[in-house]
């Protein structure tokens, strides 16, 4: 008689459905309560009114004081305004787009340690879920037989990944990395010289709200994709991470 197969890992539906749902308020409403106050209309009556604040709180003196230099430098006080708040929203885009990423990353590392755990895998296997690269866990559904990285919202999970990485730590391999695949993120346009695109580093970031949308649509097509079941018969080889994990389980039970 045939052994039945065993699931694996599962994907509930309510959870699934649960997980989408979480997902799409945060992103709502991070735009709602925080990124749509910042628009160009908003920006450009604030930075005015704080131009007239200016002007209105300088001592003036007409026998000493040359209005025109006044206006002038209430108009360049505007400006700098202007993109400290124009700042403030890329920022405030940043953060939502960051928030986004570690929340699912965590929704995945935490799905995946209570699937693990249904099989009696214990606390060695459920730290190496805490602990290993995003893409190692990547390399575990490409072993069971789902093959996430040749889908087309990985690229977009990617590059949401290594933005928020040059958004927490400024220079260094992700930025490199982005640079290379994702040129406009980064603020590389076409025909801009070579001397500025070797000048370009981490505050030259550039995403927009269409950015934004992309990666959080990923982030839903990621749960909506994910099968509702992967069988052990679909698992072809075990990570090194895992089969480690595990033969520290097997260990502490002899």
């Amino acid at each position: 008689m045939t052994k039945p197969d065993r699931v694996f890992l599962q994907m509930w539906r309510p959870t699934r459905e649960h997980l989408i749902a979480s997902h799409e308020f945060y992103v709502a409403e991070g735009k709602r309560r925080l990124l749509d106050h910042f628009t160009d209309e908003s920006m450009e009556a604030d930075a005015n009114a704080f131009a007239d604040a200016w002007l209105a709180g300088r001592p003036f003196d007409p026998d000493r004081d040359d209005p025109g230099s006044d206006y002038e430098q209430s108009w360049d006080e505007s400006v700098s305004f202007y993109q400290r708040l124009s700042d403030l929203r890329d920022n405030t885009r940043l953060s939502i787009i960051a928030g986004m990423f570690h929340e699912w990353e965590k929704q995945v590392r935490d799905w995946l340690g209570r699937e693990l755990g249904h099989h009696g895998f214990g606390k060695h296997a459920h730290a190496a879920v805490w602990s290993v690269k995003l893409d190692e866990l990547f390399d575990l559904f490409e072993a069971c037989s789902w093959p996430v990285r040749t889908l087309g919202l990985f690229d977009q999970l990617f590059r949401c990944q290594l933005v928020t990485n040059v958004y927490k730590h400024g220079n260094g391999p992700s930025f490199e990395t982005l640079k290379a695949i994702a040129p406009d993120l980064v603020g590389k346009k076409d025909g801009l010289p070579a001397f500025f695109v070797s000048a370009l580093d981490y505050s030259s970031l550039a995403v927009s709200d269409d950015d934004l949308l992309r990666f959080a649509d990923a982030i839903t097509a990621f749960w909506n994709e994910l099968p509702e079941n992967i069988f052990f018969s679909q698992v072809s080889q075990v990570p090194k991470w895992l089969d480690r994990a595990l033969r520290k389980e097997r260990e502490d039970r002899r």
